[in-house]
């Protein structure tokens, strides 16, 4: 892994000497060269009389620029003071008239040398629990049931007894306080614990000279803390933490009745029904638990919103009603005297019996059922490796749910499907986003509420979320795959079983030699995670290995997550009982649609395993049959199997550790319920492994790997492996997109979709075109006109300006495309983005029309053509038949015209800048109105005056 230590060395002693060179040496320099800059005396009047007639002498030049110097050197010299003084003192310090860019400069340096310092500190060294690894579930043993469940391979164990990270910055007790997680900012920050984003300003101010893990402070500038980084919140910070103080109770009104509250600076419904259900229960109610009893209040007080439909907006000292919560408050606990021995019971003795008894004797007597709360967030201390499991008579352990519900009954998942936290996270961040978006688009007049009948699911989308698990896994994946890469290993995870203590992989290929922190079985079959890697030993840009990783079901006996990832195998069919099936098949397209530990993908459902409208929630496309992608499935499998022979790697695993941008590692998965023809399987086997994935429902002559479904029960092959089968069915798919549809604004930002002229043949099958033969083409860029892409889905600006470009230059390197695309940038490199939009226009066009990168360019495919194209086609025609011939041709060449030449929308100019510098439009004017008096000569001459005037 990476080691920052040595980088921060290098950039304290590049500060140091740098802030030696220029308070020191710049001084130093100006005295040795030019010496005292001002006059020592005052001149005559006759010195300058003389002056003003001779000129400037070249010593007043130079003098004039020592003195400039000498102020800069002041500036930077009284910055560098005030900025050691800053870090001194723990506090920003006022502010001094600077120029720019000084202040800014003094403060880099001051935080270079403090990075040299804390290199020479002592290491700070982490580890994370170790639990007895938890065996997988064979298929006899989980149809026997969790009590005879038995491993199915010896596992090493380890006596290590180590910690969970502990963060570098600590927080006061009484002080509210959040951690900062990747991708975060102050804006979101506020906007989650303070209702208000405006006021990230008050955190910032609050930790101000607060020491970083680097050991740099946190500057009046830092809008954007390192992940991890732990910041205090104001007093009035919605609870995100337990908070030893009791909460303000109801103005009016006894705990469990109706009762009425007066707003408070930053309150906002969600924290003051947080608090009032916190009173009745006597304890820090769940996001599960407060989200009906928040919907009640908004219905309680949609007569008093300011704004009618938007609870989001209330202001202090407006009152609120609060509904009963239907739990009255607990008895005070009595207070144990100082020194009173608190009895312990022996461990031979009873423990007596839990609160709301009853309700666990009705758990025990339900069926069991996929589990699908999300997981605590203290785990329980896992039981001792020789404790024997518990015996039928004894029934199940209750003591993980007792500690995370209180005496409160389980709350009921709306939608199956969410037993997987990976959909439910990426369904919850799609969700976030499309309503800031549509907020911004609106001119942020509030968001959307769910519908009534989606609320559930929206609560369940929340609850179910386990946002910390699932980054987890993400830094996990990237941290082995970095470690494979660096090793030259060939192996890669297949099957992954997760919970809230352990992580295992189950490997494509046997091998015992894991990589640090990594155990493995005695076969080799199995690594397991002993010790999850400091923060320090992630790359510095988390990377997406496993982008088709998926939830394929869950353990019976524990709250784990069984994912697969799909590009191990290649070719995948899903056997058995064709309603579960497809049940899984929709859950992998849902959960690939907005996986989270993604960066870039392409999903292609073909026939009914999906309808039309899962395309709102993005990465989608659902095609009638296997005729319709065929061709963009075969250059894809074959043109990424090509690229990953010639760089040797082998496995896409491993191969975006390497090249976490190369274009050729962008994945395809294709969900199909229909078989493929024989020679797509042909060619899909030829080309693995590759970054083209298919998954079947049904027997698959040919398949790398099966998966039998049963109603209760999957399996996996030759393996033994069996789990509860993920599953979302028809209605709740529907549920789920209605559900983004309703947050989302119903404006979408994309190009009207053009009509195809009918005279133009998009079905003929020639790669090139003679000069008597008319190009053909499958899909058409439109220059003379606006500026639109025929022949494919609907694309959105960036992405039409990106094919564009490749159509008309036909062979670009990566560097010209940046530059010419993203036209005005603010100078990072946009490489990320540009894959993001290659897969779009891959995914509307086919990877045929816009084949991969090749030694850092891009191309167009032979049947990616213009419309300019066509125009000089017929214009050459015309010039080499006679007139009566030549002026059809060259009224075919006018027809293609349909507006000024190289028009595009004016918001999307920043995309188009390339138009503008290579004269484009102007061009083509000109070569219009040529062809255009042409043909109005032609006509004049053969006496066809009607047409030349509809003409002009």
């Amino acid at each position: 892994m990476t080691n920052k230590r040595p980088v921060q060395l290098l950039v304290g002693i590049a500060s140091l000497l740098a802030a030696l060179t220029l308070l020191a040496g710049v001084p130093l320099l100006i005295v040795a060269t030019v010496g005292w800059p001002l006059p020592t005396s005052i001149p005559s009047l006759g010195a300058l009389e003389q002056a003003a007639r001779s000129g400037v002498d070249d010593r007043v030049v130079v003098d004039t620029l020592a003195a400039v110097a000498w102020i800069a050197w002041a500036q930077l010299a009284l910055a560098f003071v005030i900025e050691t003084v800053t870090v001194i003192r723990g506090r920003p310090a006022s502010i001094a008239p600077f120029l720019p860019g000084f202040r800014m400069t003094a403060a880099r340096l001051v935080t270079g040398i403090l990075m040299l310092a804390s290199t020479v500190q002592p290491g700070r060294a982490f580890a994370a629990p170790v639990t007895s690894p938890v065996g997988w579930t064979t298929e006899a043993a989980f149809r026997q049931g969790p009590a005879q469940s038995q491993k199915p391979y010896p596992v090493e164990t380890s006596s290590v007894d180590a910690q969970r990270p502990q963060r570098p910055i600590a927080a006061d007790a009484r002080q509210r306080s959040v951690t900062v997680q990747r991708h975060d900012s102050l804006w979101a920050i506020a906007e989650r614990h303070l209702g208000d984003g405006l006021r990230w300003k008050e955190i910032l101010d609050l930790n101000v000279g607060r020491m970083l893990p680097d050991g740099t402070t946190i500057t009046a500038t830092d809008d954007t803390p390192p992940t991890g980084t732990v910041l205090l919140l104001p007093a009035d910070a919605g609870r995100s933490t337990p908070d030893p103080a009791p909460p303000t109770p109801p103005t009016v009104g006894t705990a469990g009745e109706a009762s009425t509250i007066t707003v408070q600076p930053g309150d906002n419904l969600w924290t003051i029904s947080e608090d009032r259900l916190g009173i009745d229960l006597g304890r820090e109610p769940t996001d599960a638990e407060v989200g009906p009893y928040w919907d009640e209040v908004i219905d309680a007080n949609r007569d008093r919103f300011i704004q009618p439909g938007n609870p989001s907006l209330i202001h202090p000292g407006q009152t609120i009603v609060l509904p009963a919560t239907g739990h009255a408050a607990p008895a005070p606990t009595p207070a144990t005297t100082p020194g009173e021995p608190i009895e312990v019971p022996e461990p031979g003795s009873p423990s007596p019996a839990p609160e709301h008894q009853d309700q666990l004797d009705q758990r025990d007597e339900m069926p069991a059922t996929p589990a699908t709360n999300a997981a605590p967030t203290q785990p329980a201390a896992p039981h001792p490796a020789e404790e024997p499991p518990p015996s039928p008579a004894q029934g199940p352990d209750t003591g993980d749910g007792l500690s995370s519900m209180g005496a409160t009954a389980p709350i009921a998942i709306a939608v199956s499907g969410l037993s997987s936290i990976v959909l439910a996270v990426g369904l919850k961040r799609l969700l976030r986003r499309r309503q800031r978006d549509a907020a911004v688009r609106r001119e942020r007049r509030g968001t959307r509420d769910a519908p009534p009948d989606l609320r559930k699911l929206h609560h369940a989308v929340i609850s179910q979320a386990d946002d910390e698990r699932v980054d987890d896994l993400h830094s996990i994946l990237a941290w082995l795959a970095t470690a494979l890469a660096e090793a030259a290993s060939p192996r890669r995870p297949r099957i992954i079983r997760q919970s809230a203590e352990s992580l295992e992989v189950l490997l494509d290929h046997p091998d015992p030699n894991p990589p640090a922190g990594w155990t493995s079985s005695d076969d080799g079959t199995i690594w397991n995670l002993e010790v999850p890697p400091h923060v320090d030993e992630l790359p510095d840009e988390l990377l997406s290995p496993a982008p088709l990783l998926v939830t394929i079901g869950q353990p019976e006996d524990d709250d784990a997550q069984l994912y697969l990832d799909l590009e191990a195998d290649g070719l995948l069919a899903l056997t058995g009982d064709t309603t579960v099936a497809g049940n899984l098949a929709r859950s992998i397209v849902t959960e690939l649609a907005v996986s989270p530990i993604a960066d870039t993908l392409r999903v292609i459902a073909i026939g009914d395993v999906v309808d039309d409208g899962v395309e709102t929630l993005e990465r989608v496309t659902v095609a009638d049959s296997w005729d319709d992608v065929r061709y963009d499935i075969k250059a894809w499998a074959s043109q990424s199997h090509d690229e990953l022979v010639e760089n040797d790697w082998t496995n896409t695993f491993v191969a975006r550790a390497h090249e976490p941008d190369n274009d050729a590692l962008v994945p395809v998965a294709v969900i199909a319920d229909q078989l493929p023809p024989v020679e797509m399987i042909e060619l899909l086997l030829a080309n693995l492994p590759s970054a083209a994935t298919v998954v079947v429902v049904g027997d698959l002559h040919g398949a790398t790997a099966t998966v039998h479904c049963e109603r209760d029960i999957l399996t996996f092959g030759s393996l033994g492996i069996a789990c509860l089968p993920q599953a979302v069915n028809e209605p709740e798919l529907d549920a789920i997109c209605r559900l983004v549809t309703a947050l989302d604004d119903p404006e979408e930002q994309t190009i009207d979709d053009p009509s195809c002229d009918d005279d133009e043949d998009l079905a003929d099958p020639s790669l090139s075109a003679t000069p008597e033969e008319r190009p053909s083409y499958d899909v058409l860029v439109r220059f003379l006109g606006n500026i639109t892409v025929e022949g494919g889905k609907v694309l959105k600006a960036k992405a039409t300006s990106v094919v564009a470009y490749l159509a008309l230059h036909r062979s670009v390197t990566t560097e010209r495309l940046e530059e010419a695309c993203w036209f005005g940038a603010d100078g990072t490199s946009p490489r990320k983005r540009l894959r993001n939009v290659m897969t779009e226009a891959r995914d509307a066009v086919g990877s045929q029309h816009l084949p991969v990168n090749r030694d850092g360019k891009y191309a167009a495919g032979p049947r990616l053509r213009t419309d300019i194209e066509l125009f000089d086609w017929h214009e050459q025609r015309a010039a080499a038949l006679d007139p009566s011939v030549a002026v059809e041709h060259l009224r075919a060449a006018l027809d293609l015209v349909t507006d000024r030449p190289f028009s595009y929308p004016n918001v999307a100019r920043n995309s188009y800048g390339w138009v503008d510098l290579e004269h484009l439009a102007t061009t083509w004017e000109y070569r219009v109105a040529q062809v255009t008096s042409r043909y109005a000569e032609m006509q004049i001459a053969a006496g066809e005056f009607d047409d030349v005037i509809n003409l002009l």
